[in-house]
């Protein structure tokens, strides 16, 4: 029960620190690649997120300002728990710890998105002329449209068909290792309860365990799901080449054009906590190297989470944004993939 405890603590908390650094290094990378300095590490996520937590406050002009305002926190939360969930010390307490339940999350972030852009009405967005809203006065053929409203159009789009690849992909170590518990799919790779040493005392014998596990990324369905896993992260995550839903060329901001102060903060909190999570469930589903309360193996854990990162940085920099036009076809197209993936592991699985 001490375990648990601290692992409901400190694990969440190391993950939020290493979400604070993916800003920053997601910004130095693209720097890097259009031969620039760049920020600071720190400055894009750390410290952005104090500077708007200080900032002024405003009233959204929404229907419902204070959930419109809520709904970040409420998406930081939900991933507090997804990390909770891949966890070997909740594990023994809960059910939940299972693949289903982290895709369950995951869709509710997705649903997020869309909520925050139902939730906002920018006065930016009034399509031109502007409509006389005078008592009385008569405007045929105008109506109001809002940026925000467009997105949630494209959100909805991205969550029908973008997000396939990513939930495919990580039904493949579920299907290799016949069970969708995260506990029987890190054991499948070689993790097991000698991993996990109180005090987390740094010893080469922790390399050595690591350097002993078996990853399903190393086999070959494993080696196709990872692929198709890192195309629907990026779809999941909106950045380029599939940011479409807040494509600043015509909606700006998108959803969450009209948060400020405290709120963009909160805003910046939750996409940290998805980028940290996204890569937590990855290293867990295909290394078998999940979070856990173990000094060393959750340094190297997060060390790991930085990698696709600076993958998709590296992506997103040589990348322009995609029409549906493009991001439907390619969507079909890594979804097929990833079936392919999951035939080939029921083929290894019968053999």
């Amino acid at each position: 029960m001490i375990e648990f405890i601290f692992a409901t603590i400190l694990i969440p908390l190391v993950a939020l620190i290493t979400g604070f650094l993916i800003p920053g290094l997601e910004r130095k990378v693209q720097a890097r690649i259009q031969q620039r300095i760049g920020p600071p590490i720190l400055t894009p996520g750390f410290w952005a997120i104090l500077k708007f937590f200080y900032k002024e406050k405003i009233k959204p002009n929404s229907p419902m300002p204070r959930l419109f305002h809520s709904l970040p926190i409420i998406g930081v939360f939900v991933m507090y728990f997804a990390v909770l969930f891949t966890t070997p010390e909740w594990w023994t307490v809960n059910a939940l710890g299972t693949v289903v339940a982290v895709v369950g999350l995951l869709k509710v972030i997705e649903f997020l998105f869309m909520a925050i852009g139902s939730f906002s009405r920018s006065i930016l967005s009034v399509s031109m002329p502007y409509a006389d809203q005078i008592k009385g006065a008569v405007m045929k053929g105008e109506y109001r449209r809002f940026f925000e409203q467009q997105s949630v159009l494209r959100a909805f789009k991205m969550i029908t068909v973008g997000s396939f690849p990513l939930y495919i992909a990580m039904f493949v170590p579920v299907i290799l290792v016949k069970s969708i518990n995260f506990s029987d799919i890190v054991h499948f790779q070689g993790f097991d309860s000698s991993f996990i040493f109180p005090g987390g005392i740094i010893d080469l014998m922790y390399l050595e365990k690591i350097l002993s596990l078996k990853p399903i990324l190393f086999t070959f369905p494993g080696l196709i799901a990872g692929f198709v896993y890192f195309i629907g992260y990026i779809m999941v995550l909106n950045e380029y080449p599939f940011s479409i839903e807040k494509a600043k060329s015509d909606v700006i901001e998108g959803p969450s054009l009209e948060y400020a102060s405290w709120a963009r903060g909160g805003y910046y909190l939750m996409r940290e906590s998805i980028l940290f999570v996204l890569s937590s469930v990855f290293i867990t589903l295909f290394i078998g190297l999940p979070p856990t309360l173990n000094l060393p193996l959750l340094v190297v854990h997060c060390l790991l989470c930085l990698i696709m990162p600076i993958l998709f940085s590296i992506v997103s920099a040589f990348s322009p944004i995609f029409t549906f036009k493009q991001v439907y076809p390619v969507s079909m197209g890594f979804t097929a993939l990833g079936f392919l993936a999951m035939v080939v592991s029921l083929v290894m699985g019968v053999v």
